[in-house]
């Protein structure tokens, strides 16, 4: 029954994205950041790329316990 309930929520779960990502991707392709501050601009474009690869580095390093 276990086996079930997850390929229910693998199928729900999947669902959920099919209907989300074309428009989550429409509404970044459509985004502009004319009327925003250069400080949020350079956080957006240049510091947040950076602290996400190094969040994805630390995810795959082994843990030290």
């Amino acid at each position: 029954m276990e086996l079930l309930n997850r390929i229910i929520a693998i199928g729900i779960g999947l669902l959920i994205v099919a209907l989300l990502v074309p428009v989550a991707l429409t509404t970044l392709a459509n985004a502009s950041l004319s009327g925003v501050d250069s400080t949020v601009q350079m956080v957006l474009t240049v510091l947040l790329p950076i602290l996400a690869v190094i969040g994805i580095a630390l995810w795959f390093l082994p843990n030290r316990d």
